[in-house]
C-alpha cells in the first residue's frame, strides 16, 4: 500500500522532477499538468519509444513511492493516455485519503 499523503504532497526541492525545458515539478499534480502541455519532442525525450527510458514512471516509483502507477505507465507511449492514467490514479488515491480522514474524525 502506498503512502497517499507522500504521493499527493510536495517533495523536497532536491527530489523535484526537472523537465528538459527547465520546468520543475515537486508533486504529482505539477508533474501531470506539465506533461499535459509538454511538446511531443520533450515528452519523447523523457519517455523513449524503444522502452529504454521512462523518466516520469521512474520518478513516480522512486520518489513518490507508487510502483503500481509506475508499472502502468512504463510501456505507455501516448502522451494523452499517459496523462489520463496518472489523473485516474490520483483520483483513486484522493478518495482513499478522504475515506481515511473521515474515519479518523468519527
Amino acid at each position: 500500500m502506498i503512502d497517499a499523503e507522500k504521493f499527493l504532497t510536495d517533495v523536497r526541492y532536491d527530489w523535484s522532477f526537472w523537465f528538459t525545458d527547465g520546468t520543475i515539478a515537486r508533486n504529482i499534480y505539477e508533474l501531470v499538468n506539465t506533461i499535459e502541455v509538454l511538446e511531443d519532442k520533450d515528452f519523447c525525450y523523457h519517455v523513449n519509444e524503444d522502452h529504454q527510458k521512462n523518466d516520469f514512471a521512474r520518478w513516480i516509483d522512486e520518489v513518490l513511492g507508487n510502483s503500481k502507477l509506475a508499472n502502468d505507465l512504463w510501456s505507455e507511449m501516448d502522451k494523452h493516455k499517459y496523462v489520463r492514467k496518472i489523473r485516474r490514479r490520483v483520483k483513486q488515491i484522493e478518495k482513499q485519503l478522504d475515506k481515511k480522514t473521515q474515519q479518523k474524525s468519527l
